[in-house]
């Protein structure tokens, strides 16, 4: 059975909860835009107004533990309970991270699951004790205490173990979930950005999220190295469900203007701003994307256009986004490749960003829209328009030869691509060369791409690839003397990738 049949199969046997239905939206009626926003993302998303909820709360990012329970905690949980939203049959609660453990009393019914946080309802709970032990700070996210809204007197300190975690199962049927709600949030620099999200996410699973995924490693190991093997694992994801992959094997960041197109997925860290190639001005992300960079005080800005990550990937054209507020330790945080795994067997974005997070009323948030559900319909089923094409035949051909030796995939794009004068095929075709290691390969692969095209954009993004393998390869005379001769010829002068190529041959030798 090849991995199309078996991802289809499972994407049909989880499509049967209808998210949209139990989710309500929460807004601050004091903060310019916010109710306006919650009313249109009820619109697109047919949530009907009883479900959208105004809530006067500070206007500040960050609020003290008192005010939380009165302003948020408090008044949610009362009107949970006169709208019948809970029932009173018990839960099982996550257990503690440390201490004791805790009662329950309240549990979602399936009139409520999902909770979305708008723009203007503030996302960080102030450190109030002194010198607390690890992991029993009693610091947090709004959006992750309110993810236990359910539970009776969850404990300040710390956090809790999500029994949701790594669950093979969609949200409402998951073992020990009762009294937990998925906690999204739209919210961004500004209200077209966020607005923008929300288009994005249903534009993308209208038409299909078709693209190509980033992942920047930082070549960490010691206590780092479980974060090194998220990234890998998520490359060997997304290979399997036949989306092409670049992956950056230097320590620093994506250098400042590589040039990487229609990329839908990104996945890096660890500096504490955005810089490199993804805060280029001529970078943006294509609609729909999801894009995460890991470091422990990632959202501990949201609304800001160039300060930590959260904020610039939205406004670099992200729709979904992740971060920490505090810091949360590596191992608490959002495992890349267990949210990857989920998000293309067709979960919905909050089901599989909950689903990757092992600790609850603690550090993170989710930034988009939490029903949006890229691959429901499955890995596969979009056959793609215009430059779209090329990345739908490519993922139908890996996925329908899944079962077959590596080297008849690769001639079978090769050959189609040469039949149809597809440079963009070929490109794709030496990335997965080069996720393979097998570098000559994709070093003749990208050259045979660069007879094919005159586009001067796509002709020096094939040479700056085709460099970076060469110095993968050990041959930097021939990378040097290929971005020397791209850096002379003038149909190159104005193009941004321009940058990435001097950047490279002087970190060469020049």
């Amino acid at each position: 059975v090849c991995s199309s049949d078996l991802l289809s199969a499972r994407a049909q046997l989880i499509a049967d909860w209808n998210a949209a239905a139990e989710t309500a939206v929460v807004f601050n009626p004091d903060f310019p835009g916010s109710a306006e926003l919650a009313a249109y993302y009820a619109e697109q998303r047919h949530i009907p107004k009883e479900r959208v909820i105004g809530l006067r709360c500070s206007q500040e990012d960050s609020i003290s533990r008192g005010e939380f329970e009165a302003q948020l905690r408090g008044p949610l949980l009362q009107l949970f309970e006169s709208r019948h939203w809970w029932n009173a049959e018990p839960p099982t609660p996550g257990k503690p991270l440390t201490g004791d453990g805790i009662s329950s009393t309240t549990t979602p019914s399936s009139k409520v699951r999902v909770l979305v946080l708008m723009r203007g309802i503030p996302f960080q709970i102030r450190r109030a004790a002194q010198k607390p032990k690890q992991s029993e700070e009693d610091e947090a996210s709004v959006d992750s205490e309110l993810a236990v809204l359910g539970l009776n007197n969850p404990p300040v300190k710390g956090g809790l173990r999500n029994p949701y975690f790594d669950q093979q199962t969609r949200f409402p049927h998951a073992q020990n979930s009762l009294g937990l709600l998925i906690v999204g949030r739209l919210d961004g620099p500004d209200d077209p950005t966020v607005k923008r999200m929300i288009d994005d996410a249903i534009y993308a699973e209208q038409t299909g999220l078709l693209g190509r995924a980033v992942i920047d490693l930082a070549q960490k190991n010691g206590v780092y190295q479980e974060g090194e093997d998220w990234l890998k694992n998520s490359a060997e994801s997304y290979r399997r469900a036949g989306i092409p992959v670049f992956i950056d094997r230097s320590a620093e960041v994506l250098r400042d203007g590589w040039p990487l197109p229609d990329t839908i997925f990104y996945f890096g860290w660890y500096t504490d701003h955005i810089v490199g190639a993804l805060a280029s001005p001529a970078f943006r992300f294509k609609r729909g994307a999801i894009a995460c960079h890991l470091h422990s005080f990632s959202a501990s800005i949201i609304r800001s256009h160039d300060r930590a990550w959260a904020g610039p990937l939205l406004s670099h054209g992200a729709a979904v986004t992740f971060g920490n507020v505090f810091e949360p330790y590596l191992a608490l945080t959002l495992h890349f490749d267990i949210f990857n795994k989920r998000l293309l067997e067709g979960f919905t974005v909050g089901e599989a960003a909950w689903n990757a997070t092992p600790a609850l009323s603690w550090m993170n948030v989710v930034l988009g829209d939490p029903l949006y559900r890229p691959f429901g319909k499955g890995i596969g089923t979009k056959l793609g328009e215009g430059s779209d094409r090329d990345y739908a035949l490519y993922q139908g051909m890996a996925l329908r030869l899944a079962g077959e030796p590596d080297g008849h995939i690769k001639t079978a794009l090769t050959e189609f691509a040469e039949k149809r004068k597809r440079p963009r095929l070929l490109e794709l075709t030496a990335l997965l060369s080069a996720l393979q290691s097998k570098l000559p390969q994709a070093i003749d692969l990208l050259e045979h791409a660069e007879s094919t095209t005159q586009d001067a954009a796509e002709l020096l993004r094939l040479r700056l690839y085709r460099a970076e393998m060469l110095r993968r390869s050990e041959k930097a005379d021939a990378a040097r003397k290929l971005l020397r001769e791209a850096l002379e010829e003038t149909r190159f002068k104005d193009q941004p990738a321009r940058t990435a190529a001097e950047s490279l041959l002087k970190d060469m030798g020049g």
